[in-house]
């Protein structure tokens, strides 16, 4: 569970999971700032994280514990589609296990979570405060 607050800045927002938190934030006509990143960075942010440990965790199954894999994320907002276009940076020493890698991270939990149809809906609002 993700908690949110508002902070008195315009548009920003401190955001907490257990024990971690950061900083949203984003500037829309001249209010706002750049203070954190903004929800759409965290989403792309989200699925790159999430593919990044998904190609680590392939290489260590193939034998491979010490590796520099990166893995960028662009999303793209249409009309009807939201689409990510991901690129994967391994060393060239690495390129033997590409196909392996990219296996797993096309079915790495957050894209296969934002793969399925997404719902919205309010939960029972637990009356704490932090």
């Amino acid at each position: 569970m993700i908690e949110a607050m508002a902070l008195p800045t315009p548009y920003q927002v401190r955001f907490r999971a257990g024990e971690n938190e950061g900083i949203a934030d984003t500037l829309k006509g001249g209010i706002g700032g750049s203070a954190g990143m903004r929800p759409h960075e965290l989403l792309e942010a989200s699925v790159a994280s999430c593919m990044t440990i998904s190609a680590r965790m392939a290489l260590a199954d193939l034998g491979v514990t010490e590796a520099k894999v990166e893995v960028r994320v662009y999303l793209e907002r249409e009309e009807s589609t939201t689409r990510f276009r991901y690129e994967l940076a391994l060393d060239p020493e690495l390129e033997a296990h590409r196909s392996a890698v990219v296996a797993r991270i096309e079915c790495s939990p957050v894209r296969s979570t934002l793969s399925k149809q997404l719902l919205f809906e309010p939960a029972q609002y637990s009356g704490r405060r932090s």
